[in-house]
């Protein structure tokens, strides 16, 4: 019958679709698969007989020789973990900026103070100075008498000379040449680099870094910058801070970029106390005298201007008969050893060509040091001198004459003018221009300060109050 044949139909079909089992464990479904020709007893048995392995546990032995096992892989991975973290350390400082080692005690220099003239003479006081006047005439008339009975011979000059060749050759490896890279093009449109070799000192050392004083042309508007050794190896320097009024800077190299070898032989020069430096005093012009840096000259202190007006500060000048090359730099030592000061071509005049003029180490010492930590110098921008007593008799208020305002500096821009007189700094008096300096110093870029001043008009002199905003030198 029709129905009995579908029904047969059906049935087979799904008898053909049923799921079989193989004995890889596979299943397959569908019209293809294969009949299952196995027993029902068969396939039962066959579906029960699983095997499950089952470890003996450890022994105290085998428990213990694991841990030991474990505590020298431990150490193992922990001593290879520290070697590479101490390879990977400079370079991770070198390449990521790790700074952390510079950011140590803060540079600071000695601060000198100028000598004092002695207390003007009370008639009315009794003191010794007549017996202590005998003495010192007494002691100047034995020198002299010795030194005209004295004969210098050649080994007198030969041990002298020696003297300075030591200071030289010890002074000279606190020298290092800075080298200015700046990216140019040619008439044909190709980039050229054009660069310029200057002379530095090394005037501070932290744990991370070397902090080199040069010029600001050395190192002014550059691409790059190399610092050249003593030995001969060579660095990658960059610019800490620049003073644009005195034409100075300070250039940074990392202690990681420097060879042992440089680190073992370069010397840190110290700054001297310029105020001590008297007329006929020798010294030693190290840097670039000769116009190659490494060069060295000597000779005498022929001249020393004090009080001279120079910009936010009065300063002295050193005039001394040294070889000295403007283009590479030179730096003025005593015969300690130390700088005294440097020198400037701003102060040059037609009857000064042969002689070499230095601005003193000690009137900027704040400066530098500010400029070594990486702080900007505060820049006023004003040229004067106290109100003496003589002007005050003539009617002239007291504090600092303002002899030249700037100009373009932050006090220009604020109004003030040559001639005001400035009385108040930032709330305190001022009355003599080492107090001017003083404020000026402690104040920082970007700060505004009110200022006071006292400026003549038809009616006298009339009260005025400005506010300057302060910017790095």
């Amino acid at each position: 019958m029709p129905a009995a044949q579908g029904g047969g139909k059906v049935t087979n079909i799904l008898a053909y679709q049923r799921e079989e089992k193989y004995n890889d464990g596979m299943s397959f479904k569908g019209e293809g698969s294969m009949p299952d020709t196995e027993g029902p007893e068969k396939k039962e048995k066959r579906e029960f007989m699983r095997e499950k392995i089952v470890k003996p546990p450890m022994s105290k032995r085998q428990i213990a020789k694991r841990l030991v096992l474990f505590v020298c892989f431990a150490a193992a991975f922990g001593a290879i973990s520290a070697v590479s973290f101490t390879a990977a350390r400079p370079l991770a400082d070198r390449y990521l900026g790790g700074q952390d080692a510079a950011e140590s005690t803060p540079i600071q220099f000695t601060r000198d103070e100028a000598e004092t003239l002695p207390p003007a003479e009370n008639p009315g006081v009794e003191t010794t100075a007549p017996s202590a006047g005998i003495e010192e005439k007494e002691l100047r008339e034995a020198i002299d008498e010795a030194l005209q009975e004295y004969r210098f011979t050649k080994e007198n000059i030969y041990s002298l000379s020696s003297l300075f060749r030591e200071m030289g050759a010890q002074a000279d490896k606190g020298i290092v040449t800075v080298s200015s890279g700046k990216q140019q093009l040619d008439l044909f449109g190709n980039p050229v680099e054009s660069t310029g070799d200057y002379a530095g000192a090394v005037i501070a050392k932290t744990s991370g870094e070397l902090l080199i004083f040069t010029y600001a042309d050395a190192v002014r508007s550059a691409d790059s910058i190399y610092i050249t050794f003593a030995d001969g190896t060579r660095s990658t320097g960059t610019v800490k801070q620049i003073d644009e009024v005195l034409d100075m800077a300070v250039v940074s190299v990392a202690l990681t970029d420097i060879s042992e070898a440089a680190r073992e032989q370069t010397a840190v020069l110290t700054l001297g106390n310029s105020y001590s430096v008297k007329q006929g005093d020798f010294v030693l012009g190290i840097g670039g005298p000769a116009g190659m840096v490494h060069s060295v000259s000597q000779g005498t202190v022929s001249y020393i201007a004090k009080n001279v007006q120079m910009t936010d500060c009065s300063a002295r000048v050193i005039y001394a008969d040294v070889a000295s090359n403007s283009h590479t730099g030179t730096f003025l030592l005593n015969l300690a050893g130390e700088i005294i000061g440097w020198t400037t071509e701003e102060f040059r005049t037609e009857e000064s060509t042969e002689r070499t003029i230095a601005v003193s180490i000690s009137d900027y010492k704040p400066v530098l040091e500010k400029m070594t930590n990486g702080v900007e110098a505060p820049y006023f921008g004003v040229k004067g001198q106290e109100v003496s007593t003589a002007m005050r008799e003539g009617g002239i208020p007291g504090g600092v004459y303002v002899t030249e305002a700037v100009s373009g500096s932050p006090a220009y821009d604020a109004g003030i003018q040559n001639g005001d007189i400035i009385t108040v700094y930032n709330g305190e008096e001022i009355s003599s221009f080492e107090d001017l300096q003083t404020q000026i110093e402690s104040s920082h870029s970007g700060a505004v300060i009110p200022v006071t001043i006292m400026r003549r008009g038809r009616g006298g002199y009339t009260q005025l109050e400005y506010e300057v905003k302060i910017r790095a030198r």
